[in-house]
């Protein structure tokens, strides 16, 4: 985990967003039922967690500042005797202070009594919420009935959403934050080549995929996200996640997967022949995509547009597409080219932060193009995980086998 003092230096950077007289919140979040008699795996709502450090649902981090003076409250709720005694769930608020940094711990049923708004009339005037960009629809989340609430009885405070302001906190990391992506990387290259030892002919995809999920759990990470192992015309699938076909001679497989670790992810795509070799016809298609890849991290460094990475790649493919003779023209690359080339990566997967933005050393996300001939039943995809660097980019993906020579000679040479 990252330490409570890169969770401190965060709330100092929350501290500066909100002006003078206001109070700010974020929530973490509720746990979900799954089929009745027990609950979803929970993670708490990522801003929330960048702010305290703390993973527990329905707590609530709440900042004021009235007259220059700034005080933070984390409330939390009660482990009750069944957590305790079935789960394991138990901690307090002294606990909880010492595991967060933040001075005052409260439990929820004073939640309402410590909010500044009674016996202080006129003094608040401002009220930060954060409501992720997503939320929306009738059913409403905490953090959104919370808001609805104070709204309708203080119509007069001005409100503000703090999830962009954060999304761009986020968006640059630290060099704490960017060692648990290197060990997620290690461990997702871990996996792959677990994959690659095994991968064969008459497997079915979800077999394959298994020896993924048991190098993550034999190294304690968890799933960044759900796995794609799409053979066949199944990788012309975007998210395809069925992972159920039999995998035939001839056959490639598009994986699109990755470990997380201590909360921060990787994220990694790879095409392999089934057979341990390609036919030329793959090769050829294959080296389309990753020089595509190759020259949009040649252009990664500071100063660069991140939006325009992806307009890199798609003109250096359609212009070894024409080459082949399978498009005439380069907008006609769009015919098997569907998707944007990468994304931020952060405590999501797919990471806040603005695509516009010209690029900064230790900015992170993936650059992911590819290619999809479905009449041809080929689906090629290359990701990897980088990182900007004072100089250009590294590469924390980049010991995965990735070009045609590489993946051969490993599949060769470690086919069990």
């Amino acid at each position: 985990m990252v330490s409570k003092e890169f969770h401190a230096s965060r709330r100092e950077l929350y501290k500066e967003l909100l002006e003078d007289n206001s109070m700010g919140f974020v929530f973490s979040g509720e746990e979900k039922e799954d089929r009745g008699d027990q609950m979803f795996p929970f993670t708490p709502y990522a801003n929330f967690y960048y702010l305290t450090g703390f993973q527990q649902p329905k707590a609530v981090f709440m900042a004021v500042k009235i007259n220059g003076r700034y005080t933070e409250t984390l409330f939390i709720d009660h482990p009750d005797e069944m957590k305790a005694r079935w789960q394991g769930i138990t901690y307090d608020k002294d606990t909880v202070k010492e595991e967060t940094g933040i001075g005052q711990v409260e439990y929820l049923e004073r939640f309402e009594e410590k909010l500044p708004l009674f016996g202080r009339r006129n003094a608040i005037k401002h009220f930060y919420i954060d409501i992720a960009n997503w939320e929306g629809g009738f059913h409403k989340n905490s953090a959104q009935e919370f808001a609805h609430k104070v709204m309708s009885c203080y119509p007069y405070l001005e409100i503000h959403n703090t999830f962009d302001d954060i999304a761009l906190m986020r968006q640059v990391e630290t060099k704490e934050e960017i060692a648990l992506h290197r060990k997620a990387c290690d461990i997702t290259q871990k996996g792959v080549e677990n994959i690659l030892s095994h991968l064969r002919p008459e497997m079915y995809e979800y077999e394959i995929e298994a020896y993924f999920d048991y190098t993550l759990k034999s190294n304690h990470a968890r799933h960044a996200f759900n796995t794609i192992a799409a053979s066949g015309k199944n990788a012309c699938i975007m998210h395809y996640v069925d992972n159920d076909r039999k995998m035939e001679e001839g056959d490639l497989i598009l994986f699109d997967l990755g470990a997380e670790w201590n909360m921060y992810a990787s994220d990694v795509s790879r095409t392999f022949p089934v057979s341990g070799k390609f036919t030329e016809q793959q090769k050829k298609l294959y080296n389309v995509v990753l020089k595509g890849l190759e020259t949009a991290i040649a252009h990664t460094r500071p100063g660069q547009p991140k939006n325009e990475l992806q307009e890199i790649s798609k003109k250096v493919m359609a212009e070894e597409l024409i080459k082949l003779g399978m498009i005439e023209k380069p907008e006609e690359i769009m015919k098997y080219y569907f998707h944007s080339s990468g994304h931020y990566i952060g405590l999501y997967t797919h990471d806040v932060g603005n695509d516009e933005a010209v690029l900064e050393p230790d900015m992170m996300f993936t650059l992911e193009p590819g290619l999809y001939f479905e009449d041809l039943g080929i689906g090629i995809r290359i990701e990897d995980t980088l990182v900007v660097t004072e100089n250009g980019c590294e590469v924390l993906s980049q010991g995965i086998p990735k070009t045609v020579e590489e993946i051969e000679r490993f599949m060769q040479e470690n086919r069990k």
